[in-house]
């Protein structure tokens, strides 16, 4: 479990909510309430204590290098815990940003050096017959258009996943 403090860059995907809510009323406990359907592109991040200036606008500028996109959603992915919609539209984004910070290990190494770009539906699905349920589930809802709009920079705080800035897709010097 991350300690307050953890960040990570991602960007939400509001179109994709009915995965989650798909999987939540099969099993409330697989999903992780309050934190919307996103792709991670770094996570975890660089702590909040030790975040400068310079980070802040690399993940900025970054952000503004790719224009924002309309995705196709049509890949339910399984693997052990967890069940996932792969986003391939999303993986030069989530690249182009573990290039920029390469000493950042995603997922802490867990899924190997280049884990596909993802929307995490259920986690904790140990349970073959949950797991299944979730992936017909959500497999009905697909294919399922998104659009990709902003890179949101947040920090895990007592009271959840806040938001520590947004930065356009495509914007140069947004906010």
């Amino acid at each position: 479990m991350p300690e307050p403090g953890t960040t990570a860059v991602v960007i939400v995907l509001p179109d994709a909510a009915p995965l989650l809510d798909a999987a939540w009323r099969i099993d409330p406990a697989l999903v992780r309430r309050g934190v919307p359907a996103h792709v991670s592109l770094l996570y975890p991040f660089v702590p909040e204590s030790a975040l400068t200036g310079q980070d802040e606008e690399g993940v900025r500028s970054l952000a503004a290098s790719f224009p924002a996109a309309d995705l196709l959603l049509e890949e339910v992915v399984t693997a052990s815990g967890f069940v996932a919609v792969t986003v391939p539209g999303l993986q030069p984004v989530v690249d182009a940003f573990r290039a920029q910070w390469p000493g950042l290990r995603p997922y802490g190494g867990r899924f190997g050096a280049r884990p596909a770009a993802h929307v995490t539906v259920a986690m904790g699905t140990d349970d073959p017959t949950a797991a299944a349920h979730v992936r017909a589930a959500i497999g009905s809802l697909l294919p399922l258009r998104a659009c990709a709009a902003a890179v949101q920079l947040v920090v895990l705080t007592k009271k959840g996943w806040q938001s520590r800035f947004t930065a356009p897709l495509g914007v140069p010097g947004g906010p």
